[in-house]
């Protein structure tokens, strides 16, 4: 904290004898506690980011779906994928792929659409409930990708508004995915 000191003078009015003091003035003070505070919050807000958790549960009957954000996922070919809590595995041949969802295996023609999972979710940050919402996935094949992947358009239909982020945190990180 900065001190400095100021000469001040003044006349007394009952005698007119000029009188001089000096004041010690003291900055900086505030912005001291400003800085701490929005430390504080910035640590804050990265604990509840990193602490983010996702628990599912089953969806109740009728649940209605008003908001739709859809990806452009590109599935590594025949190998292990869980999207919320569901193991997904796409195996392609020629224009069509086999969707293995949980063990049960379909076959998928270019532009056709199947529901991969219905389910609530209920998310978390510092073990506090932040919000919960139903979602259904449905995957549209796409064709084969580039390599060895397949493609596919996520839409995932949320009965709330998610911000995207929370979304996100359902792929998983083999998954290369890009909003369309």
């Amino acid at each position: 904290m900065a001190e400095s000191t100021e000469k001040v003078t003044s006349t007394d009015k009952e005698t007119g004898a000029i009188i001089e003091k000096k004041v010690v003035i003291k900055k900086g003070g505030g912005l001291k506690w400003l800085v701490y505070a929005v430390v504080v919050i910035l640590v804050i807000l990265a604990a509840a980011y990193l602490t983010i958790g996702v628990v599912f549960s089953e969806a109740p009957p009728a649940a209605s779906y008003p908001f739709t954000t859809t990806y452009q996922v590109f599935l590594p070919a025949s190998q292990v994928v869980t999207i919320g809590n569901s193991e997904i595995i796409a195996i392609p041949t020629g224009d069509q792929v086999t969707l293995s969802i949980n063990k049960q295996p379909s076959v998928m023609s270019v532009g056709e659409t199947k529901t991969i999972q219905e389910q609530r979710a209920m998310i978390s940050a510092l073990s506090v409930k932040v919000m919960d919402f139903d979602f259904r996935v449905d995957a549209t094949y796409q064709g084969k990708g580039s390599g060895d992947t397949t493609q596919f358009y996520l839409a995932f239909r949320t009965s709330k508004q998610v911000p995207s982020f929370l979304i996100e945190r359902l792929l998983p990180a083999s998954v290369q995915a890009r909003p369309v």
